[in-house]
Order: structure tokens, then sequence, then C-alpha cells
């Protein structure tokens, strides 16, 4: 009987090692970029933001979370995907909930136009293989997952064992994937590259919002409120992306209908295509058609963190202590701007 019981023991505990091992070996091979910027969630002390941005990669573009802790001492963490649908941001929000209370949540809209649970696998790597297996993650891979029954179980293991996606990397790896992201960032990028591009106004037009997008919308709504946090809605601007201008007014139309929606519903809905004061210039604050350059995302972000300090009150931590590492974060930020600027230019006068 001891034996057995021995045994069995040793069974398991070869397993949990076994498991913890490919945990790690999975999470040192996975790609990380925009699956770190998610990841780097974990890094942060428990309790410490007030701000949780959510979205697409037009989320990341255009808030500068160290602007807002320079500008107004507000902790700001953008947890942001490249086409993250409302789906993605749904289940982001749950996990971000399990370490963080913030005040106010910050949904970036500009894919709610997406029908879809999820544009497409890549970008759905992007969104989750950043997380943590845990309860969250399980049920956010079971409805993304099996709601697409044409997908191989190949390609459902990848999302519960990334090491079947990433096991090939191993004459790729690097310094940094060794290692957390820099912190400093927040979640947040920076480019200094300057596109100029026309400013393509606000087609009169409106397209009925999607189902898949706006049910999850509102679940991250019920979440919102259970919690006692801030709902907030904003469109960041963008671009004619190749010239396709159908889809542009298609894009527009969905904000649109959604700016009456959240009217109706007493939701804040920050629409910067039409907030002129915010001082947005499409000549220099964009680094590609659809996607704002820093210095755009400086400029939105002053705009957004007063109004958001203005109407919902948030602390003013700069003085305390316990946010010290976020004035250090502030000077390595504001180090890696002067050196992308300069990058930048260089590359313009080639």
């Amino acid at each position: 009987m001891k034996k057995t019981a021995c045994r069995v023991i040793g069974a398991v505990l070869f397993l949990a090692v076994g498991i913890c091992i490919l945990a790690r070996v999975s999470e040192i091979l996975r790609t990380k970029t925009a699956k770190d910027r998610v990841h780097s969630l974990y890094a942060l002390d428990r309790e410490s933001i007030d701000v949780l941005v959510l979205g697409s990669s037009h989320g990341y573009s255009s808030i500068q979370p160290n602007v807002f802790w320079h500008d107004y001492g507000i902790p700001c963490f953008c947890m942001c995907s490249a086409e993250q649908s409302v789906p993605s941001s749904y289940y982001l929000l749950l996990e971000a909930l399990r370490y963080q209370k913030p005040k106010v949540v910050l949904l970036e809209s500009n894919y709610m136009y997406l029908e879809e649970m999820y544009s497409k696998q890549e970008r759905l790597h992007d969104a989750l293989d950043g997380i943590r297996m845990g309860r969250v993650k399980l049920e956010a891979l079971n409805d993304f997952l099996f709601s697409n029954e044409a997908m191989s179980f190949r390609d459902r293991l990848t999302y519960y064992l990334p090491f079947v996606l990433y096991h090939s990397r191993w004459d790729e790896l690097m310094p940094y994937d060794f290692h957390a992201t820099e912190l400093y960032q927040k979640g947040g990028i920076q480019n200094y590259g300057i596109m100029p591009i026309e400013d393509p106004g606000v087609p009169d037009v409106t397209v009925m919002i999607p189902e898949v997008p706006l049910a999850y919308f509102e679940k991250i709504r019920r979440t919102c409120e259970e919690n006692g946090i801030q709902l907030v809605v904003y469109a960041a601007p963008f671009g004619i992306w190749d010239g396709d201008v159908e889809r542009y007014r298609n894009w527009m139309g969905v904000n649109n209908s959604l700016e009456t929606y959240l009217e109706e519903e007493g939701i804040p809905f920050l629409y910067y295509h039409k907030i002129p004061e915010a001082g947005i210039d499409f000549s220099v604050h964009f680094r590609d058609e659809t996607h704002m350059n820093t210095y755009g995302a400086a400029r939105l972000s002053t705009h957004l963190a007063a109004y958001l300090s203005e109407q919902f009150g948030l602390q003013d931590h700069r003085q305390e202590p316990a946010y010290r590492s976020w004035d250090e974060g502030y000077e390595k930020y504001r180090k890696a701007e002067l050196e992308g600027a300069e990058e930048a230019l260089l590359k313009t006068q080639k």
C-alpha cells in the first residue's frame, strides 16, 4: 500500500515538475513584442494602476502612459494588442482584475467594427499568449477556440501549449527572451517616425454595430459596473489605409453609431476625430496612414489624462514613495525619446 502511494505521489510530482519546466520553456520560446506588452501586467505592483487601457494597435499607438504619469500623476497601463477584438478585450479585463483595481477602464473603439470573435489566429495569439494559464485563460480559450469548428486540433493545442508553436525558435533567441519587457513602457510603445497624411474627416454615414462586439462590450460594461469601475470609450484618430476609402467609411460609420449608442446609455465617448482642441495634427502626429506616432500619443494623452482627472477626480500619486519607480520609468522614457527622435531624424535625412 505504501509503495503504491509513493509511486502515485512520485508520478504526480514528476508530472508537476514537467509541466513547470514546459511552461518555462514555452515562456522563453514564445515571440515577444505585442505579447510581452500584455505580459508586463504581471511585473506591476498589485493594485497600483488607476487607468487600464484595452484595445487594438490604435490603443497602444495613441496612449502614452508616461505622459499620464508625468502630467497628472496617473498610473496608467496599456493592455492592448494588434487587432484586439472586443471579446479579447473582455477576457484581458478579467485577467487584469485578478491583479489590479483600476478606477477607469479606457476602451479604444476602432475594432468595434469586427464581426468575428477575432481577426486571425496570429492576432489571437498576440492577445492571449502573454497571459498566464489559469481560470480566465481557460475560459477564454474555450470561448474562442470552440466557436471555430474548422480549427484543427494542432492549432488549438498551440494556445494551451505554446511550445508546439514556438519550439523552432531555439536559434533565434535573444537576451530579452529570458527577461520581462522594459516595464517603463507600461504597455505603450515609442515610435518617432513621421508620415504626413490628410485628415479624411468624419463621413456622414452610420453602420450598424455588429452583434459580437456589442455583446462583449456589454459584458465589459457589466464587469466594470460590478467592480465600481468607470468605463470610458475613446476613438483614436486614423487615416485612410492604402487608399481604401470604403474601409474607412465602414470603420467610421460604426464609430458614428457607437457615438449615438453610448450617448443614450450615458457612457462617456471621446471621439478624437471630432475634438480639435486636442491639437492632433495629421501632418506630424502619425507614423503611418492609420497609427499615431509618439508625438501624437503624447498630445492625445495630455488631453485625455486632463479629462479623466477633472471628470473622475483621479488621485495624483507623484509624491508618494510607493510610486517612485514611475518617476524612474519616466526618465527612461525621456532618454528613449531623445534617442528615438534623433534616429527618426537621421532616417529622414538619408
